[in-house]
């Protein structure tokens, strides 16, 4: 079989200027060429993958961390490098030129640079605000972000593969090596950016770093490549010249314009980190925004927000302790079955109002344990959120609540689950029969389950959406199997502000809703209820601290009717093995205090 022509002849046949340098035809000249050809296939594969993983957090406030986010991710991703690939191939056959290489690759770290966390947050949230499904919504915003760089990557190993081959009976081997090498980029870039950079410069930063790692790797390799076969031509300067003004305008930029938090009227930033799981925010209500005025301190809110979700909120400059989110209120209604809990233990630790709340108010607590993904939660909630830091009832244990549980020394009289990740999505695994399977193992006799779930009570919404699947799918998990349930009674408190009049009529609306499991054996009336949450909350020393109304009112206003089959017939019990969770749950759309832009 003829040979194609030499690496040299393949680039100097698209140079319209003969070369400043002689063509380079040593061995060592063409292990140079080479070495340079495998660093663009190995950075590239390695910058794509970084762009993946780190791109993703991108995605988090607008459309969460579901499984239809990471799927459109990657399928995305998958569909542009296959496309990529096949425009790799035939631009290489029609212009197999490495200052064309290293164009493209130049190209995709600018766009990745700017376009991703610069433009990336304000397009994510227009795409959300307008397409309401929970799959086209991420797929569409990753077309927009991901698809160019992608695309733009994959094309540099068939490329490189087409510069590479100097015989066709060495194809096979030249491609299979490159491909190879452009594999184990990606398993470094992956790994790099998930276990080194993101926890040390945070995903705005990795994703601005790849961009001028592509640029700087692309003009360095094209330098080493056109030395070592083709020389150096004058207008080849030209270009390098461009290229090296490109990378210093990038770093330069990065200096001075970092991506940053930003603020609107009326807030002040207090605090913003990265860590592994969140983008975490506290922030500051301190000025009214349609007078300009200060407010007064006891009006301050200061809101804690993961990934520009409001996930808690205090009022900072009181002399006692208040909360400022209103359904964690309802979390005191398992004092209406037991006034005196001892032990408690919290999934999702936040920005620790309940718990605060349990420690400060009831003399009986002896110990509250909170289990908490991120530590870095854990250290926020206690330097801004006024958590007990010495209070030798308090314990975190920090890491997956499903595989610290364990851990956790009940039993417990009350155990809240309120674990979420980016609006309002309960991670799967802590809402599977399995896992409650686990946590009743914790309960003393007697002990309640309280679970926070957000989600509407019925599904004849307009529209037909289904956004009472998930409320259902946890009375099915809970009460599973019919002939020995998990949890014998249900009780559902919907929140419920006391201006909308009764319950009736708001069956359809999402909302929190507080739902408490227990093992008596014959179920409360309300009359019961209502009697105890008075006890509770009147008289002149109440128990309950918080505000009796509202108490009361939810109280007397739960949701009593129990679903019948029919109802329930359209949800399975959740299990390990089947928890369509991310299908239940509508995102809740973020509050723009903090949101990430130029």
């Amino acid at each position: 079989m003829p040979a194609t022509k030499p690496l040299a002849a393949e680039d100097a046949a698209v140079d319209t200027q003969a070369p400043t340098m002689p063509v380079g035809d040593s061995a060592a000249a063409q292990r140079s060429a080479a070495l340079a050809l495998h660093t663009i296939v190995f950075v590239s594969g390695a910058a794509l993958m970084g762009i993946e993983i780190a791109g993703s957090r991108i995605l988090a406030p607008s459309f969460g961390t579901s499984i239809f986010v990471w799927g459109s991710l990657i399928g995305l991703v998958m569909g542009a490098m296959a496309l990529g690939y096949w425009v790799g191939g035939i631009l290489a056959d029609t212009r197999p030129s490495y200052t064309m290489l290293a164009t493209i690759v130049s190209l995709a770290g600018v766009y990745t640079f700017f376009m991703i966390p610069y433009m990336g947050p304000w397009l994510c949230e227009g795409v959300a605000r307008n397409v309401t499904s929970q799959m086209a919504g991420p797929l569409f915003a990753c077309t927009l972000l991901f698809f160019v760089p992608s695309f733009m990557l994959a094309i540099v190993t068939p490329f490189a593969v087409k510069l590479s081959t100097r015989q066709f009976t060495k194809v096979g081997g030249v491609a299979g090596r490159l491909f190879a090498l452009n594999t184990l980029g990606s398993i470094v870039g992956t790994l790099a950016t998930t276990f080194l950079l993101l926890p040390a410069i945070h995903f705005t930063n990795t994703l601005q770093a790849l961009g001028v790692a592509l640029v700087a790797f692309a003009l360095f390799t094209l330098i080493r490549f056109k030395q070592a076969l083709s020389g150096i031509t004058r207008e080849d300067r030209h270009g390098l010249a461009l290229m090296t003004l490109i990378l210093l305008g990038l770093v330069e930029y990065w200096a001075i314009y970092p991506v940053e938090p930003w603020v609107s009227q009326g807030q002040r930033l207090m605090h913003y980190e990265e860590s592994e799981y969140h983008d975490i925010g506290v922030t500051e209500y301190v000025m009214d925004e349609d007078s300009g005025r200060l407010l007064p301190p006891y009006d301050v809110i200061r809101y804690l927000k993961f990934n520009e979700n409001i996930e808690s909120a205090i009022f900072p400059y009181w002399s006692r302790y208040r909360n400022a989110v209103g359904y964690t209120d309802l979390l005191h209604l398992p004092l209406i079955w037991n006034a005196q809990p001892k032990k408690m233990l919290v999934v999702g630790g936040g920005g620790g109002v309940a718990p605060t709340q349990y420690i400060q108010e009831y003399a009986s607590i002896e110990r509250v344990d909170i289990l908490e993904l991120d530590d870095a939660v854990r250290r926020v909630a206690l330097e801004y959120f006024q958590m007990p830091k010495d209070s030798p009832k308090l314990n975190f244990i920090v890491g997956d609540a499903r595989a610290n549980l364990a851990r956790a020394e009940g039993p417990y009289d009350i155990v809240i689950l309120d674990a979420y990740s980016s609006g309002g999505q309960i991670p799967f695994h802590l809402m599977t029969w399995e896992f409650m399977q686990e946590v009743k193992a914790k309960l003393a006799p007697g002990g309640l389950l309280v679970t926070n779930i957000i989600a509407s009570i019925e599904n004849e919404a307009p529209g037909g959406e289904r956004n009472a699947d998930l409320l259902h799918a946890e009375i099915k998990t809970l009460q599973h199997p019919k002939e020995n349930p998990l949890f014998k009674q249900v009780y559902i408190f919907p929140r419920v502000y006391n201006k909308e009049g009764t319950l009736r009529g708001y069956e359809t609306e999402t909302r929190n809703i507080i739902v408490i499991a227990s093992n008596e054996e014959k179920p409360k009336s309300r009359d019961e209820i209502v009697a105890a949450a008075k006890h509770l909350t009147q008289g002149k020393n109440p128990i309950v601290k918080v505000d009796g109304r509202e108490y009361l009112w939810h109280a007397e206003h739960f949701f009593d009717r129990t679903f019948t089959d029919a109802e329930l017939s359209e949800v399975e019990p959740l299990t390990d093995d089947f928890a369509p969770v991310e299908t239940m749950y509508r995102p809740v759309k973020r509050n723009e205090i903090t949101q990430r832009h130029w």
